[in-house]
This record gives structure tokens, C-alpha cells and sequence, in this order.
């Protein structure tokens, strides 16, 4: 498999395989190559670079290109060479092969004097700003330091989502700005931004039309009578003309609609001539700035295409147009090689380099000892026919000097590590499993999880043979809307289905029969199904609170007001320190009549802190949670309970995901934008004043639910308004059946771990959770009762078994009174902790924070 189509690709999800050469061109002389002594960015006493005044001479950009993004002894002698050419060749600006738009809101956040570290985090790729090499640049920007950009048409970071709504503040002031359709704008862009794919709901054309007014007004604002409001009225023409670009490479260069040998490098010229464009357009703008570019080298290189290899005779890397646009004085690009090590994951073990082939360039520079080397290809070996293995880990033999003007070397290379995880930092993006996108090691990508499967919905035909298909549809007593996704239940058996998007299900049946119909927040219905072949009504009656209503004189409160005042107040409600709680919690999980789990448990859970993500942040190196079972009570165990029969679509069923105004993105302020939000009624409940505000995400992405392959996050919180604090929330999880069900069947076969994350396909799959908030002793509120309730029925793929699964997972939290040490980090290898054993004496004395158990006859 390829990795320098996975560079291409950014996160696509697919490889494709770049063809080795088999010829080794050897140099009839060695190349001369300058021993270096380091590449530390801590080293900064420049002296033995200074040769590189006469290497560059007065290029304006100068293009930093990784081999893959997995090499993190590679990160920072980058981070070296960028202190150099600010500090001692005058360079200005550090341009980032990230959002076109994310580091341009960036530079003004940090030219107000905001935090450098924050909105880097919030505009760069996580793999690079995660990293603790990439921390050595952090210092170098800022006020009286680099400026930064973005080339990439690409998406990145939390600012991405801010793009519509900036948009629209922009333009508040021009005439005819109602007439564009934000609301459009912002399904597509965020959905761009969340999948790196274009929505299939959509086509190019929608987006078109809305930009074509946006364009319009963009125009009379280039024209304003400020400079400040010209200038970035030009931003956003290019920023639309760059969105424009990234649309329509994702309309016709889908993934998920070529096959991996479909592929080709030249997919990507779209891409690379879009990043081209956003480089020179922010050279046109600000003539002074010198420019170092940082990314991968693929994307940096020129005339590719002399290499001798089919596929790249095709492919027009940005370096190339930059370099023809401005001239060969001018561009200045640098790739790099390594004589050995591995690369990949931060903090993996990583993959091996190639070992050099004798007669290639790497070779003869491992001959010379020196852990590091620069190469002037420019100045010692223009037109020289070389092999390097500077593209993919792989030999590629022909002029290189028209591909580079230098090479750094290392002699070994590792993959990067982490930066340490910053317990006071704001919340940032989280990025997929990277397993879950079938992606390799050593091929990080700054667009982590582009997926952009064409989603097709599979229907299987039930085998109905001998009962009668009764079909029905679920409506809002109230309303007459549709229900989605409401559950139909054969009350006793089991069994049932569950009702689509629109209300309507399908039941085979045996005549008729008692069904039970629910739904999160509307009352059980028990209806008989019809004995003609009339489509049954279900009409659901919405659940009341037991609550007084309150009749409001003036007008009612704002919604976003409510949420944006119960955010400032988490501070001062919730629990900001390391705290520890003891949890009782019962389990129980059945598949179809059948009950296959049931156990309970005592345990101490401490939480850091930092700990603000269920999935512990990028590749789950956040702050974790300590959860130490001291007493456990097994009651039932036909099976060990599967994971899918106990999640459902949300995190509750686990003791460190019940807490959701810790961890919900519900609960940031720049993310109420991501919801629909309602206020449904204020109410009275001794005496104090209550706010009932429904939500729903917008587009049901980790962006806005905090996990993935979510499909529909809603609820209802209940508000003090006293002091604005949550003391009770609801929710609704769905799965994204359709994407998870795309991707089980494409890697059915491949005998990979994808497969065997994705080992069944789901007609349904849904939860319920419902928190509970108390006052602690300490003032603040705590998450005291959590009950998660899922559902999941579907089928595994390699033995074709149904399953049915039901389960509910209750847990109660009793505050301790200290928190304790944080526990020492686990040593890798060290055995498994022993199970913990039964103790009846305990549990015949211990008092259930929910009552006694029911008996074994009737659970």
C-alpha cells in the first residue's frame, strides 16, 4: 500500500499503490553532502546553517516537506530550520498545510493579543499541533512573532464550524443579505468540515447558488470606504472561491465512489492547484511577507513527472504551480530523507523504513557517519540521474533536482510523541479512531477520518412466510408529525422493530395481536394490530412533566440565552478540581426473550481535572479516569455481554460517560450553534423557577455529540434559573446505521481490524440516558443517578445470526471526600488485575441506592 497516495489522498480513507522503480540509477561520483551536528530546536546558535543564506538566496517561499506525517524527529528539525530563516533570513509568515479560513481567523484572534497555543489548536491539524515536537514553534508566533496561514482548501479545527456564522456577521450590513440560505451553507460546510466528503443529500449546484449571492455582496463590500473592511471582503472572496474548489473535488473525486485501484495521484491536482492558489493570493495581498510553507512533500514538490514513473507523469503538485507562478529564484523546496528507523502513530512503535539499496542516495549518506546531512541538489547535483526513497519509502530514480532543490537527512527517524495533555485548555477537536478508517501507520493525516462514503441503505425482504406483514406509521398525537425511529414492541416476547425516519414500520405478524409503541418523550401506547391489510396509526401522546406551568406575562426567555448563561455558570455549579465518587451500578442485557447478562457492582471512580472527553481527545491521550471495581456480583451469565449490546448509539452505559455536562459538546458555547434549540415551558416545582429547553444537533457529528457514527443526538434539559444550573437531562441517541452498515460490508473479507470493528450490520440502533443532578455538601452539582437504556437489533456478518439486544445500565454516585493521588501510569506488560471475587456478606448488608433487587423470577 502506498503512503505517498495516502499524503495525497489527506485522510481519504483508501491507499493506492505507488509502483516501485526497479532500476537504480548510481551516481558516477558521490553526491557532496555537509555533515551536520544538530537539529535540535532547543539548539540555537544558528552558526553551521548560515550556509543556508547562500542555498536559498532571495527565495520568497520555502516549502518544509515530511515524508509521511510520521516522523517526529523530522517535526522538529523543521521546527529548527523555521527558527532560522525567522530569526536570521528574515522570513514572516508560517504558512500551514491546514484550513484556508481556520488560520486566517487565527492570525486576528493572536493579533488582539489571544492565545497563540489556543487558536493554533484551534485552526492547525491535530497531528501536528498534538504533538510535542510541533510545541517548539508555538514560541515563534505571535505579535512581534510569525504570522500564520492556512493553503489548504481543507477544513481543520474547531474554527472551521465558526466559518457561516463569521460569514454572515460580515455581511449583516449589505443589502440582500437575508436572501442567502446560511442555514444550507452551514449543512454543507459542516458537513465538509466533520466527513472531508461532499453531503450525497446535496448537490454542487445548491451550494453554488448560495455563493453566487454571497459573491455579490462581496463585491460591494471590496469596495467599502475602510481599508480594514476591503481587505477582508478580498478574504472572503477567496475564501468562497477556495470552498467553491473544495466542493467540487469532493463531488468528483469522492472516495467512496473509486475503488482503491481506480485512484491516481492526479485525483488530487484539483486540491493541490487550489492550495497553490490560496499561497499566491496571500502573497498578492501582503508583498512584504515572506512565506515558510509546512506540509508534506509530496504536495511541495515540482516536476514530479520526470521521475520516470506512469502514475506521477500526470500529477501537478503545488510546488510545481507556485514555482511557474513566481519564478525559480523565488521557491525555494527542501524534502527529506532517512537512512533508517520507523515511522507512524505518535507514540507507536511505528513502521520500518526501507533499508537503503546500495548505489541510492541515502546509502552513500549513511557512509558518511554523520547522524545528520544536508544535500544541495540545486548547487551539486542538478540534472544528476539519483534514486531517493524522498516519495513514499519507495525508489524513485531520475533528475531530482526538477522535483527538489535539497535534502535534509537523518539518519534515523522515529514517529512523534505527544504533547503533554494541558489540563486548563479549552476543549478542542477530537479526531477519529484511525482504525476505524482503515488507515496505516506512518500515513498520519492532517485531515484525519475523510470517509465520504456514497451512503446506500440496504432492505433486506424478510422471509414472511406463513404471517401477515402489518404496516403502520407512529404521528404526534398533537401534531400529526411523523415519530422517527419509535420502537414496536410484542410485550413479553421480545420481539418487535423499529419505525424509520418517517414515522412508518414494517411487523410480520401471526394475526392479531397487543403491540406496545414508545418513544423518548411521549407516552407507552398499547394498540392492536389490524385484522384487514389497513395501515395502522399509532398516535403517541406527549409525556408531561409533573411539573406547574407557569404563565409568562413578558416575553419568554431565549433559548441560546438560557444555555449561554448555564456555560458561564459550569464553573462555579460543577466540579472543576480531581474529585472521586463511589458508583453502585446494575447492568442487565437480553438478546430477543432471553436474558444473557445481569450483574452489579460497588466501585470508585476518580476524575481528573482535565477529563473532558469520553474518547480521551486525539488518539485518546487526554486526562483519563481512574474506575476501580471494589465489589462485584454477578447474577446472570449466559455470555460475556458485547460491547454493541451495551453502548447502543451513546456513551451511558459507562461509568465515565454519564456525567454530560462535563463531556458533551452540548455544553461549549461556540457549539450552540451546532443545535436546534427550543424553550418548551418554564415551570414552578418548590418554588423554584424551572427552564425545560429541548435540543437537537443540527448534523449529528462528533462535533456536536462528542462520539462518532452518530446519526441523531436530541433531549431536553431541565434548568434551575436561580442559578442556572442543569439538574436533569434526556437524550436520544441513533446510530448513523447507513455509514456503519456502508463500511462493515466494503471491509467484510479483508481479515483486518476494521472487520473486526465492524463485524455485524444494524437495522437499529438506539439509546436512551436520563441524568440526574444533586447538590454535593461542596455547593457544586454532581451527576447522582444515571439510567441508559439501548436498544440494538441487526445481524453479524460472517454467521448471518439475528440479534435483539436490550439493555439498561443504572448507576448511582456518591460523592467522596477526597479525590486522592492521580494513579501511577500502567506498565506495559504488567499482568491483568485479578477479577474481583463475590463476597455474599457484603452485599446481604449492603443497601442498594435504587432498592433491593427484583427477584430472579420476575427480572
Amino acid at each position: 500500500m502506498s503512503w505517498f497516495r495516502w499524503l495525497l489522498l489527506w485522510g481519504l480513507g483508501m491507499g493506492l499503490g505507488l509502483e516501485a522503480q526497479a532500476q537504480v540509477a548510481t551516481p558516477d561520483q558521490a553526491v557532496p553532502a555537509r555533515p551536520l551536528r544538530s537539529l535540535s530546536p532547543a539548539d540555537t546558535t544558528f552558526a553551521e546553517l548560515e550556509f543556508l543564506r547562500s542555498e536559498i538566496g532571495g527565495a520568497r517561499v520555502v516549502f518544509l516537506g515530511e515524508p509521511t506525517h510520521g516522523e517526529g524527529n523530522v517535526l522538529a528539525a523543521k521546527a529548527r530550520l523555521v527558527a532560522f530563516l525567522q530569526q536570521r533570513l528574515g522570513f514572516t509568515t508560517l504558512g500551514m498545510e491546514s484550513g484556508f479560513y481556520s488560520l486566517h481567523k487565527a492570525q486576528r484572534q493572536i493579533t488582539l493579543g489571544k492565545s497563540v497555543a489556543k487558536n493554533l489548536e484551534s485552526s492547525v491539524f491535530p497531528i501536528w499541533m498534538r504533538t510535542r515536537e510541533f510545541q517548539a514553534l508555538v514560541p515563534l508566533v505571535g505579535q512581534e512573532g510569525l504570522r500564520v496561514m492556512g493553503f489548504d482548501p481543507q477544513l481543520s479545527g474547531e474554527y472551521s464550524t465558526d466559518l457561516v456564522d463569521d460569514l454572515d456577521d460580515f455581511l449583516s450590513d449589505e443589502k440582500g443579505s437575508d436572501a442567502i440560505n446560511y442555514d444550507l451553507l452551514d449543512e454543507i460546510i459542516s458537513y465538509q468540515a466533520e466527513r472531508f466528503a461532499f453531503p450525497p443529500s446535496h448537490q454542487p449546484a445548491e451550494l453554488e447558488a448560495e455563493l453566487v449571492k454571497a459573491d455579490k455582496l462581496l463585491a460591494k463590500a471590496a469596495a467599502a470606504p475602510t481599508a480594514a473592511r476591503r481587505n477582508e471582503a478580498l478574504f472572503w472572496q477567496q475564501s468562497l472561491r477556495s470552498l467553491r474548489a473544495l466542493a467540487h473535488d469532493y463531488a468528483d473525486h469522492d472516495p467512496g465512489a473509486k475503488s482503491q485501484v481506480e485512484w491516481v495521484a492526479a485525483d488530487s491536482n484539483p486540491r493541490d492547484a487550489q492550495m497553490a492558489e490560496n499561497l499566491l493570493w496571500y502573497l498578492r495581498q501582503h508583498p512584504a511577507e515572506k512565506v515558510i510553507c509546512w506540509g508534506a512533500l509530496p504536495h511541495f514538490a515540482n516536476r514530479v513527472e520526470v521521475l520516470g514513473n506512469e502514475e506521477l507523469r500526470a500529477y501537478r503538485p503545488m510546488g510545481r504551480a507556485v514555482k511557474e507562478a513566481l519564478g525559480a529564484g523565488q521557491v525555494y523546496i527542501l524534502g527529506t530523507l532517512a537512512g533508517g528507523g520507523t515511522h507512524g502513530l505518535p507514540g507507536a512503535a511505528g513502521m520500518a523504513v526501507p533499508e537503503p539499496a546500495a548505489g541510492t542516495l541515502e546509502a552513500s549518506l549513511l557512509a558518511l557517519g554523520s547522524p545528520y546531512a544536508f544535500v544541495s541538489l540545486k548547487h551539486d547535483a542538478a540534472g544528476r540521474q539519483l534514486t531517493t526513497y524522498a516519495l513514499d519509502y519507495q525508489p524513485l530514480a531520475g533528475p531530482w533536482s526538477e522535483v527538489a532543490d535539497g535534502f535534509l537527512f537523518l539518519r534515523s527517524v522515529a514517529p512523534p510523541h505527544f504533547a503533554a495533555a494541558d489540563s486548563t485548555a479549552e476543549r478542542a477537536d477530537t479526531t477519529a479512531t484511525l482504525a476505524a478508517t482503515n488507515q496505516p501507520p506512518g500515513s498520519l493525516n492532517p485531515a484525519p477520518g475523510r470517509a465520504g462514503t456514497t451512503l446506500r441503505r440496504g432492505v433486506a425482504a424478510p422471509d414472511v412466510s406463513g404471517v401477515r406483514l402489518v404496516r403502520g406509521v407512529v404521528l404526534d398525537q398533537r401534531s400529526r408529525a411523523a415519530v422517527p425511529y419509535a420502537t414496536v414492541l410484542l410485550p413479553g416476547q421480545g420481539k418487535g422493530t423499529t419505525a424509520d425516519a418517517s414515522g412508518h414500520f414494517v411487523l410480520p405478524l401471526p394475526g392479531p395481536t397487543k403491540l406496545q409503541v414508545r418513544s423518548l418523550g411521549y407516552e407507552v401506547a398499547s394498540v392492536q394490530s389490524p385484522v384487514g391489510n389497513e395501515e395502522l396509526t399509532v398516535l403517541l401522546a406527549p409525556a408531561a412533566y409533573a411539573l406547574e406551568e407557569v404563565r409568562v406575562a413578558t416575553a419568554p426567555p431565549d433559548p441560546v440565552a438560557i444555555m449561554q448563561s448555564v456555560i458561564k455558570n459550569i464553573p462555579i455549579n460543577y466540579e472543576q478540581q480531581d474529585y472521586a465518587t463511589q458508583v453502585y451500578r446494575h447492568l442487565r442485557i437480553s438478546n430477543f426473550d432471553t436474558l444473557r447478562y445481569e450483574a452489579e457492582s460497588v466501585s470508585r471512580l476518580r476524575v481528573p481535572a482535565g477529563y473532558q472527553h469520553f474518547g480521551r481527545g486525539f488518539l485518546m491521550h487526554e486526562e483519563a479516569t481512574d474506575f476501580q471495581v471494589q465489589q462485584r456480583h454477578v447474577l446472570t451469565a449466559q455470555q460475556d455481554p458485547p460491547a454493541i449490546a451495551v453502548t447502543g448509539g451513546g456513551s451511558q452505559a459507562f461509568v465515565t460517560g454519564v456525567d454530560p455536562v462535563r463531556i458533551s459538546p452540548l455544553f461549549v458555547a461556540r457549539n450552540l450553534r451546532k443545535f436546534n434549540l427550543k424553550l418548551d415551558s418554564v415551570r414552578q416545582q418548590g418554588g423554584e423557577t424551572l427552564y425545560l429547553v429541548s435540543f437537537a444537533a443540527k448534523d449529528a457529528n462528533h462535533r456536536s455529540t462528542g462520539s462518532y457514527l452518530a446519526g441523531v443526538y436530541q433531549g431536553r434539559l431541565l434548568i434551575q434559573k436561580r442559578d442556572y444550573a442543569v439538574v436533569r437531562y434526556e437524550a436520544l441517541w441513533q446510530l448513523d446505521t447507513a455509514n456503519y452498515n456502508s463500511v462493515a460490508r466494503k471491509s467484510l473479507g479483508r481479515n483486518n481490524l476494521v472487520e473486526k470493528l465492524y463485524a455485524q450490520t444494524f437495522s437499529s440502533d438506539r439509546s436512551t440516558h436520563v441524568v440526574d443532578y444533586a447538590k454535593g455538601e461542596n455547593g457544586r452539582y454532581y451527576a447522582r443517578r444515571s439510567v441508559g437504556v439501548a436498544q440494538t437489533t441487526g445481524r453479524t456478518l460472517r454467521n448471518k445470526q439475528p440479534f435483539y439486544y436490550q439493555s439498561l445500565a443504572e448507576q448511582f454516585f456518591q460523592p467522596l471526600p477526597e479525590a486522592g493521588p492521580a494513579p501511577a501510569p500502567p506498565i506495559k506488560g504488567a499482568p491483568k488485575p485479578a477479577e474481583v471475587p463475590y463476597r455474599p456478606e457484603f452485599w446481604e448488608q449492603y443497601q442498594r441506592p435504587g432498592g433491593a433487587l427484583a427477584p430472579a423470577a420476575t427480572r
